[in-house]
């Protein structure tokens, strides 16, 4: 039996019984941690605003046999804008699945904690939430070790290239000298400014990665190249990511 305290974030929230809640919470020190708040959805439980979906809280965690229950928890910041404005509250919802999809349960590092404070705090505050969305779950691919190939061309390793064709199944890019259509049917071509904006992405900080702007144009690219790496990454297709699109 033993205690510990860890401050987190909630990205998941599942309701058992009357007054249960399951909830994941996104910490520095141990990754993903699955614990269970008893009685948390009751109006007078001191845990309920603190175990709420997107919170930051300030948790007491009881490890008991494998299993984890909160003891206390104290809200430090409730994110409730997240839940009011519908297109951010979709945006967030999204990236929290891919998060919790990308973190690892008992694995301490902070770089995902961190990048999704700066991300909320993006899809707050940015007036294109959803280009927020498809910015940060790539920087969160790239933490993971996902980091998609554009520095050299996949077939000639020719480096610097201005612009190409992105192959999914490769996960890299091929310069136009190289692009085969009968032989890659997975492309997406890339022009220099999405490449640009791509390569910021996965160099930048954290504090800087959503500093820069895009026409239109290659705010599409951007999103469509996101989606679909996402999609050929996790191998799964993420539902919400159709609502996305309607905003």
């Amino acid at each position: 039996m033993s205690h510990e305290h860890v401050r987190g974030f909630v990205l998941r929230e599942v309701n058992l019984g009357e007054a249960d809640r399951l909830i994941e919470i996104l910490t520095a020190q141990r990754g993903l941690v699955t614990a269970l708040a008893r009685g948390s959805r009751r109006v007078k439980s001191p845990l309920l605003a603190a175990t709420q979906i997107f919170a930051l809280s300030d948790f007491t965690l009881f490890n008991y046999k494998g299993r984890t229950t909160i003891d206390a928890a104290e809200l430090v910041e409730p994110f409730l804008r997240l839940r009011e404005d519908l297109d951010r509250l979709v945006c967030a919802a999204h990236l929290a699945e891919v998060f919790h999809d990308l973190v690892r349960d008992d694995l301490s590092d902070d770089r995902m904690y961190i990048l999704w404070a700066y991300s909320c705090h993006a899809i707050l505050s940015q007036p294109d939430p959803l280009l927020v969305v498809h910015v940060a779950q790539l920087k969160a691919l790239a933490v993971s070790g996902f980091t998609p190939r554009l520095d050299v061309c996949q077939v000639c390793g020719r480096g610097a290239l201005p612009a190409g064709w992105f192959d999914f199944q490769a996960h890299g890019l091929v310069c136009p000298e190289d692009y085969r259509p009968a032989q890659m049917q997975d492309v997406l071509h890339l022009s220099s400014a999405a490449l640009a904006c791509l390569n910021h992405i996965l160099q930048s900080t954290v504090e800087r990665l959503f500093n820069f702007s895009l026409s239109d144009a290659v705010k599409q690219e951007v999103r469509i190249f996101s989606e679909r790496y996402l999609t050929a990454i996790m191998e799964k297709k993420y539902q919400r990511l159709s609502l996305l699109q309607d905003l």
